[in-house]
């Protein structure tokens, strides 16, 4: 059975690139009397990410190549938190906090940090879902107590507890209610979660899909590519 493995953290990501999104199977075109050209195809397809990572060596390039090698090619799976740098400003997250308080984090009730000398991180509150939908659906329906309702095209979503995938809004139905892609990976009820920070679990896109080269001085320029395992194949086949 192939295993989970976390990445390292505080990975240098400074890339990224979408290689791949909604893709068609079975296309086929239907011509009517009046000659109107009728396509017809069903979506399917997996998240394809490409990373670029900045100069590194030392410890951080020393956990990244054991991840890599841990990763055999593919073989093993990586639970990939998303984070959308693109994603709703602070404004629009449902909480009251500055960017630069976000940015610095939160210390516990007494006013300590961690031991590490770090915050919490403060992020958007999870919202509710507010409507249940089945394994393969394409729309979904969230509450609107924080950022529910503030979704637009183009934003991403994620769902917990126990829910690995990472949907992109493509339509705004009604207020809090929308279609995403690709289709849920994992059926959702009133007791889930919707979060602004999905985790997904991917694997490496072949063997050769995170090479390593190190100069003299650093290793530059190094990319991976990252493929999504499907929610129901993790519970089934990467569970060591």
């Amino acid at each position: 059975m192939a295993r989970l493995i976390s990445p390292p953290i505080g990975l240098p990501l400074n890339g990224l690139s979408f290689l791949s999104g909604p893709r068609t199977v079975g296309q086929a075109e239907t011509q009517t009397i009046g000659n109107y050209l009728q396509t017809v195809a069903s979506p399917f397809g997996v998240w394809r990410l490409q990373y670029t990572l900045a100069s590194m060596k030392g410890e951080m390039l020393r956990r990244y190549r054991g991840w890599i090698t841990a990763l055999h090619g593919g073989a093993n799976g990586t639970r990939w938190g998303f984070c959308d740098w693109d994603g709703l400003g602070v404004d629009r997250r449902g909480f009251n906090a500055t960017k630069e308080e976000v940015l610095a984090g939160q210390p516990w009730a007494n006013d300590q940090p961690w031991t590490s000398g770090k915050n919490w991180q403060a992020y958007a509150p999870l919202e509710a879902v507010s409507g249940a939908a089945d394994l393969g659906t394409s729309v979904v329906s969230l509450g609107g107590k924080f950022w529910g309702g503030a979704l637009d095209v183009g934003d991403f979503v994620g769902f917990m507890p126990f829910h690995f995938g990472l949907y992109a809004v493509t339509e705004v139905i009604s207020t809090g209610t929308y279609r995403i892609w690709p289709p849920l990976r994992k059926a959702l009820t009133t007791d889930d979660y919707a979060t602004l920070k999905p985790v997904l679990a991917m694997r490496l896109e072949s063997e050769d899909a995170a090479p390593i080269a190190r100069g003299a001085i650093s290793a530059d320029n190094l990319q991976f590519t990252l493929v999504e395992i499907l929610d129901y194949d993790v519970r089934d086949y990467f569970t060591d």
